[in-house]
């Protein structure tokens, strides 16, 4: 089985916007790279450990799960089953899990 790392649309937008405010630096986006690629590579089972502080999420995100990709910075994602593709949700440098709305 093989996974594959999609993103929501508004997801590149905000990146963007993210590193033109310097909340996200580019160090960021290369741990990143590497979460996606370690999923990509090794399975969605290889970051779902300590070292990503992976973990699921509760109350209104019961469904979604947390990874740090930083000190200070999370992702937020679900998995779809039906076509075996980990979704990005959001990408948040600060631990504001509220969903928007």
């Amino acid at each position: 089985m093989r996974w594959k790392v999609g993103y929501e649309s508004h997801i590149k937008t905000e990146i963007k916007n993210q590193l033109t405010q310097g909340v996200l630096t580019k160090d960021d986006l290369q741990a990143l790279a590497k979460w996606v690629s370690e999923i990509e590579t090794y399975g969605l089972d290889h970051v779902q450990t300590d070292y990503w502080n992976d973990h699921a999420l509760e109350a209104e995100w019961v469904g979604l799960r947390s990874a740090s990709f930083s000190l200070r910075g999370r992702i937020i994602y679900r998995v779809e089953n039906e076509r075996l593709i980990v979704m990005v949700v959001r990408i948040t440098a600060n631990h504001n899990y509220r969903k928007r709305g």
